[in-house]
């Protein structure tokens, strides 16, 4: 007997933690941004996500989010943070509903975009906290 809840507790365990990180929001994910889309990811209250962005060329760049599809309630508020190497803002945006566009001429270098927001428990569920990033460069 002991040995099965040992075993189920090992199974159980297995597939738990994969989901749990699913939701995984660390300080620091060192998410590269580049052309295109990025995955989607859920914000949680306290716990922004950091992307990397490294330009080899001056380019303006353009980055807009986008929610996930069919979902009814918008986003709580999220903010979005343009930082360069030396840790200089180099664009902040706010957004109520979570839909934001930062579009900015930069030079090469080494940047990070910073978002943030504010998540609540219950209501529809995680869905209306999922964004998705869209990188373009010209």
């Amino acid at each position: 007997m002991i040995k099965k809840i040992a075993l189920a507790t090992a199974v159980v365990s297995m597939f738990s933690l994969p989901a749990f990180a699913s939701f995984g929001t660390s300080v620091s994910n060192g998410n590269i941004l580049q052309e295109g889309s990025t995955p989607s990811s859920i914000i949680n209250t306290g716990q922004p996500h950091t992307y990397q962005l490294n330009l080899e060329h001056a380019a303006t760049v353009r980055i807009a989010t986008s929610h996930f599809p069919g979902t009814q309630n918008p986003m709580l508020p999220m903010t979005a943070k343009l930082i360069d190497a030396q840790g200089n803002t180099v664009q902040e945006v706010r957004s109520s509903g979570g839909e934001f566009e930062i579009l900015e001429s930069l030079q090469a270098g080494q940047y990070s975009l910073v978002v943030s927001g504010s998540s609540a428990p219950g209501g529809d569920g995680w869905d209306a906290h999922r964004y998705s990033l869209h990188v373009a460069f010209q």
